[in-house]
C-alpha cells in the first residue's frame, strides 16, 4: 500500500513538473526576443531596431531602449558626417595637401567616434532584451 502511495505521488509531482517545463518552453520559444546581427526574432517573425519599441513597457527596459536608440541616431550622424570629410579631403588633397590630410584625420576620429556609439548602443539593446526576456519568462522587474 505504500509503496502505491509513493508511486502514485512520484507521478503527480512528474507530471506537474512537465506541464510547467512545457509552458516555460513555450513562452520562452514564442515570446522571448533573440539577436541575430542587425535583426532581431521573436517566435517566427524577424523584427528590425525600429519595431522593438512597443516591446519595452517596463521602466528600466524602456529607458535602455531610448538610450540605445539615441546612441544609434549618434552613430549615423558620425558615420555620415565622417564620409563627407573623407570625400572632402579627397577633393581638397590636391590644391591644399595641409588642408586634406587635417580633413582626413577629422574623418577617420569621426569614424571612431561613430564606432564607438554603435558599440554602446548594441550593448544597450542587448541589455534591454535581456531584462525583457527575464521579465517575460520569470515575471520579474
Amino acid at each position: 500500500m505504500v509503496t502505491v502511495f509513493l508511486l502514485l505521488i512520484c507521478y503527480i509531482t512528474s507530471n506537474a513538473h512537465a506541464q510547467t517545463k512545457d509552458s516555460l518552453l513555450r513562452v520562452y520559444n514564442n515570446e522571448t526576443i533573440h539577436t541575430f546581427g542587425k535583426s532581431y526574432v521573436k517566435g517566427s517573425k524577424q523584427l528590425k531596431f525600429g519595431d522593438l519599441k512597443p516591446e519595452f513597457s517596463s521602466g528600466i527596459t524602456k529607458d535602455l531602449y531610448k538610450k540605445s536608440k539615441g546612441n544609434l541616431i549618434l552613430s549615423r550622424v558620425f558615420t555620415v558626417t565622417s564620409v563627407a570629410a573623407l570625400v572632402t579631403s579627397a577633393i581638397i588633397k590636391k590644391d591644399d595637401k595641409t588642408r586634406g590630410v587635417v580633413l582626413n584625420i577629422v574623418g577617420i576620429g569621426l569614424n571612431l567616434g561613430s564606432l564607438h556609439f554603435r558599440k554602446q548602443s548594441s550593448e544597450l539593446i542587448d541589455q534591454a532584451i535581456w531584462y525583457r526576456n527575464k521579465e517575460i519568462l520569470f515575471g520579474v522587474q
